[in-house]
């Protein structure tokens, strides 16, 4: 089953990667591929420090279809990942593997009925203690988890910058494929189970826009109430903002903010030990280095 989906996320990258559209085409191929490091070494330095590298890689692709009609098909792909050596020691710094594709039929200038398809999941192990992995817990892993989600609703797109797709019927379905994490009931899944299914209500709000000369932003929200646990005040939360500042044709500097908050993911609230409840989930990264964009290149 890996391969396979292995094997469906390398054919799309390749296919957008070097194939060549012609501009009248119905499908609009590309993306945009960028690898930053940062570096720090000392030698009989006063002030102390510790030598450190580390490395980040982003893969964007996207296949789009739009013949004119009222039907348009679009695909997104998203894959990162970062390790950063301390010392001794390496730690991972992202790690995200994320597909999307949504059909629209337009219903009119602004408005479309939509289906939407949704994957996510990640490349290698997590730990409670990266810097310690002989001693750590190990509380994910490739598959584990792993989310995926259809549904169908409404897109709106009032302008190129700003789409809205909202679902009062989507289907959620989470994966803990791992026996040690399944069995304490990680992610939200009944122990010993690998699979939980939800039903609920799903929004999805994108907007992408020129902040200034060669500084793009693109920024997305998510939210997610599941019907079958009777609360409906409990929404799942997940935003997204990344900034892309362009000093050449190659160089680049990105930045990446994510924030999310899951009711089935539970944490020490208290920090006594007890694993109780949810809690309010951060990420960040800035990198600047190489970057490359390839195949079609969307009008704004």
């Amino acid at each position: 089953m890996k391969k396979v989906i292995f094997g469906a996320l390398l054919l799309l990258i390749s296919s957008s990667a070097f194939s060549q559209e012609k501009q009248d085409t119905a499908w609009k191929k590309g993306g945009n591929f960028s690898l930053q490091f940062t570096q720090a070494a000392y030698n009989n330095w006063q002030a102390g420090g510790v030598n450190s590298i580390s490395g980040n890689g982003l893969i964007k692709t996207f296949a789009n279809y739009d013949k004119g009609g009222k039907w348009t098909w679009n695909n997104d792909l998203l894959m990162g990942y970062g390790l950063s050596y301390l010392d001794t020691l390496f730690t991972k710094t992202d790690d995200r593997l994320e597909l999307t594709s949504r059909v629209d039929h337009k219903i009119s200038d602004k408005w479309a009925m939509s289906s939407m398809f949704n994957f996510k999941t990640q490349f290698t192990n997590g730990y409670q203690n990266p810097g310690e992995k002989e001693d750590s817990l190990r509380i994910s892993t490739i598959f584990a988890p792993a989310y995926s989600m259809l549904g169908i609703g409404f897109t709106y797109k009032p302008t190129k910058k700003l789409a809205a797709y909202i679902s009062p019927l989507t289907a959620k379905l989470t994966i803990v494929n791992d026996d040690t994490l399944s069995a304490a009931g990680a992610f939200g899944v009944e122990p010993g189970e690998t699979m939980r299914w939800e039903v609920g209500g799903y929004a999805n709000i994108t907007y992408k826009t020129d902040v200034a000369k060669n500084v793009k932003l693109e920024s997305k929200l998510e939210l997610f109430s599941n019907y079958l646990d009777g609360q409906a005040s409990h929404v799942d939360v997940f935003g997204e903002l990344l900034l892309f500042m362009k000093v050449n044709k190659y160089i680049t500097a990105n930045f990446s903010f994510n924030v999310a908050y899951d009711h089935d993911i539970k944490f020490d609230t208290n920090d006594d030990g007890i694993i109780d409840g949810p809690r309010t989930q951060t990420k960040e990264v800035l990198g600047v280095g190489f970057s490359y964009d390839f195949g079609h290149k969307p009008k704004k």
